[in-house]
């Protein structure tokens, strides 16, 4: 999994960065909100922890930012601002989570494995997947699902509410290196859909797919 930190205190980066790793995670760093919307558009990344008070572009502006980029990531916003009307203004931003400074760093790598799912079960209304038995249920009834298909449930149900082009479902369930008919991904979630009902995932003329309904 990684996770980009977004963080211009350079003593709060190693820290941060220094847990991150211990548990495991792949950690990037960078230093200013322009910075981290360039960083994400070209690698992207599974997790932001995105600091409100940086120089050059502040968190709020980069988290908008980020969203424009309608790329799948989470986003954990960090800041000393400690009113309530901040943070109502940092989850309205479309930042997912939000902690306030200074945090106990247990509390916020429990947060992270919560936010990312890492528990394993994934859910969207009556459909959950475990990532760990390979099990997918519409209520208490099993899916039987292909390989293909159990990896295009996964990934929109890790992806909810975010646009998802043919491409990035190319790339993230056939593999880089698939050399077929694009259109094989509407096949697949033609036949998807026939399990687990016409209106879990709606297209987007032009665009892609979509899982739940999209930010902003």
């Amino acid at each position: 999994m990684n996770i980009l930190i977004a963080e211009d205190d350079p003593d709060m980066q190693k820290i941060l960065a220094l847990y991150l790793k211990k548990e495991g995670y792949d950690v990037d760093t960078v230093s200013d909100g322009q910075a981290a919307v360039q960083y994400l558009a070209k690698h992207g990344a599974d997790l932001v922890l995105l600091d409100w008070m940086m120089p050059v572009q502040d968190g709020i502006e980069t988290c908008r930012q980020i969203r424009d980029l309608n790329i799948p990531v989470k986003i954990l916003m960090l800041t000393a601002k400690g009113e309530n009307k901040h943070e109502i203004t940092g989850l309205s931003c479309g930042a997912d989570d939000y902690m306030r400074k200074p945090f106990d760093i247990q509390i916020l790598l429990l947060r992270i494995k919560k936010l990312c799912n890492l528990e394993g079960v994934l859910r969207f209304r009556d459909i959950s997947l475990n990532q760990n038995t390979f099990e997918a249920k519409k209520g208490d009834s099993p899916l039987v699902l292909t390989r293909i298909e159990f990896g295009l449930l996964c990934f929109f149900l890790r992806n909810q509410r975010m646009i998802l082009t043919r491409e990035q479902l190319l790339n993230n369930i056939w593999g880089m290196d698939f050399e077929g008919d694009i259109r094989t991904v509407d096949t697949h979630i033609r036949r998807l859909r026939k399990k687990i009902g016409e209106d879990y995932i709606r297209t987007r003329i032009g665009i892609g797919y979509v899982m739940g309904e999209q930010n902003g």
